[in-house]
């Protein structure tokens, strides 16, 4: 991306994951919430913009030998999600590290924390895959560190909505030095409709954005839809860029629901009281969304769907008490080096 942004495992229980390391713990999120970004004070309907530190709290960068390899997010006050396609050159724990609240890669960062893996846990079905990193310590949470929502199904990202990707991708092969920030916009999937996709305006990733989030605003919390990965022009991909119509397609990789249950035994519940009429950001359907550089189609997975993983609690008078809904996730797209082969 090249919009500069001023901010800022357990061992599974069945074989459908891979787990690399020792001891797993158990997580507890009971008096945590998610989706909180109390610096945030991005304005509905922009397209691109600068921001103070704080902006987007459960970003991470992911290094191996004092080097930036991936994004992440904070999920809980232990875990972090990821791309597996980060991990092919290695998941021996104890040779990565995790920085929170950073914005810089070099440069003072007075609000971050560096925190050592404890485990990493893989999925391993066939395509493509994410990843769980337990942390080997708490980090305490401030307004510069927080987990955002995993978007378990329950939210409606209706045509309009507002959404961001951040990271450190560089399209010449190393890394931004400052967090990158760019808005997309949810749109109509045309042909490609379907339950399990999610549609955006055209944005482009490149290498160091792998792992990172699509965000987006669900009343006073915000949710992530997809994780995402860079991948080069051989790799299988579960998300593309249409080719008539130019949008980026989505998929949500429900498949992934048993695997991150056995990972991570629970998630925090959002920002906010689902049973309040609190309106979704968005923004006119026909906001011009960010060109960066095309890319081509990619084969997209087709595994089939797993499992449902529970939701959080949600208010009662609104659900009828804790609902249960098939986690999302999206992910995928090819590297800008792969354009137009």
């Amino acid at each position: 991306m090249t919009i500069p942004y001023s901010s800022t495992t357990t061992t599974p229980k069945t074989a459908s994951a891979t787990s690399v390391a020792s001891s797993s713990t158990s997580m507890t999120s009971s008096s945590v919430v998610c989706g909180s970004a109390p610096l945030n004070t991005l304005r509905v309907g922009g397209s691109s913009s600068l921001a103070t530190g704080g902006l987007w709290p459960w970003m991470a960068s992911l290094q191996r030998g004092g080097k930036h390899v991936c994004g992440g997010t904070l999920i809980t006050e232990q875990f972090v999600l990821s791309s597996a396609d980060c991990f092919s050159s290695s998941t021996n724990a104890s040779e990565w590290t995790v920085f929170l609240g950073r914005l810089n890669q070099n440069g003072p960062n007075p609000n971050e924390v560096s925190l050592r893996v404890n485990n990493i846990t893989l999925s391993n079905l066939t395509g493509n895959n994410v990843v769980v990193l337990e942390l080997a310590s708490k980090p305490t949470l401030s307004d510069f560190i927080q987990p955002i929502c995993v978007d378990l199904g329950t939210e409606t990202f209706s045509t309009g909505t507002q959404c961001w990707i951040v990271g450190w991708g560089s399209g010449q092969g190393g890394v931004q030095q400052t967090l990158q920030e760019v808005q997309t916009t949810v749109v109509d999937c045309g042909s490609s409709a379907s339950p399990e996709n999610i549609c955006t305006g055209f944005v482009t990733l490149q290498q160091g954005d792998d792992g990172g989030p699509l965000m987006c605003k669900q009343g006073l919390a915000w949710f992530q839809p997809a994780v995402l990965t860079v991948v080069n022009s051989t790799s299988s991909s579960s998300s593309r860029r249409n080719n008539t119509s130019g949008f980026m397609v989505f998929n949500r990789l429900m498949r992934y629901n048993s695997f991150l249950r056995k990972a991570v035994d629970s998630l925090p519940s959002p920002a906010f009281d689902n049973s309040s009429s609190v309106p979704n950001s968005t923004v006119s359907p026909t906001t011009t969304t960010v060109s960066i550089c095309p890319f081509n189609s990619a084969k997209t997975s087709e595994d089939p769907l797993d499992q449902t993983f529970p939701s959080p609690p949600l208010d009662s008078s609104n659900t009828g008490g804790r609902a249960k809904a098939p986690y999302v996730q999206a992910d995928m797209i090819t590297r800008c080096s792969s354009l137009n082969n």
